[in-house]
C-alpha cells in the first residue's frame, strides 16, 4: 500500500510534550541526543510516514526551531494528563485518526505505524488502534479518531484522567503483545526516556547500531 493512500485518513501525528520531567530532572523535550535536539529527531522520524505534524502541550517559544512542523500548541485544558494532551491533538487533528508519540520516545517504528494504518482502513468502524502490554495499554505510539472527542471531554470534564478508562468501552482495535513483539522484539518502540540511565542507554544502543 502506498503511503498518500494509507495517510489520507491517518495523515496528522502529534507529538506530545507536557510532561513534568521530574525523574529525567530537567525538560525532556530539550533533551539533546549527538548535538540534536530530540524533537528535531522525532520529527524527522514522522516525517517518513506522517504529512502533518504537530507538537502539542507547550507554546512556539518553549522549543527550539524545527523544520517540518505544521505548528505547536498549547493543551486546551489546564489539567496535567496524558490523555489531555491527546484531546487536544485531536482538536487539532487534519485527519479523521490522529497518531499519537510523547517527545520522550526515540524509538520510530515505520512498519508498525504503516501496519495499524492498514488496520483502520481494513475497519472502518473502529475509533483507534492501540497496543496492549499485558493488562494494560500503550497509549503512545497508537492512532485515535476524532470521533472520539465528545467522550474524552466529557471524561475530563467530570474530573477523571486515566487513559484506560475513558477507552475502555469504545470501539477501539487492540493489537495483542506478541503481534507488537514481532515488529519490537525488544518494545524498543515503546520505550521512554524517562531517566539520565535511560537515556545513556539510548544513546549507547544508537552508536551500537551505526558501528554494526
Amino acid at each position: 500500500m502506498e503511503k498518500k493512500t494509507i495517510m489520507a485518513k491517518t495523515k496528522t501525528a502529534a507529538i506530545l510534550v507536557g510532561g513534568l520531567s521530574q525523574r529525567m530532572g530537567y525538560d525532556k523535550k530539550k533533551l539533546r541526543i549527538g548535538g540534536e535536539n530530540i524533537l528535531n529527531q522525532i520529527v524527522k522520524q514522522l516525517s517518513i510516514d506522517f504529512d502533518d505534524i504537530i507538537v502539542v502541550g507547550c507554546h512556539r517559544d518553549d522549543i527550539p526551531d524545527i523544520s517540518g512542523l505544521r505548528g505547536v500548541y498549547p493543551d486546551a485544558l489546564k489539567q496535567s494528563a496524558s490523555l489531555v494532551g491527546i484531546y487536544s491533538g485531536l482538536l487539532l487533528s487534519k485527519s479523521e485518526f490522529l497518531y499519537v508519540t510523547a517527545c520522550d520516545m526515540p524509538y520510530h517504528n515505520s512498519d508498525y505505524v504503516k501496519y495499524m494504518a492498514s488496520i483502520i482502513h481494513n475497519n472502518p468502524h473502529i475509533l483507534g488502534c492501540v497496543t496492549r502490554f499485558d493488562k494494560w495499554i500503550e497509549p503512545f505510539n497508537a492512532f485515535y479518531s476524532v470521533d472520539l472527542i465528545p467522550q474524552i471531554q466529557s471524561f475530563l470534564y467530570s474530573g477523571r484522567k486515566s487513559i484506560y478508562e475513558c477507552f475502555e468501552t469504545e470501539n477501539l482495535h487492540y493489537i495483542d503483545e506478541a503481534v507488537a513483539q514481532s515488529y519490537s522484539p525488544g518494545w524498543e518502540m515503546f520505550s521512554n526516556l524517562n531517566t539520565p540511565k535511560d537515556l545513556k542507554t539510548h544513546i549507547r544502543r544508537s552508536k551500537n547500531a551505526t558501528t554494526e
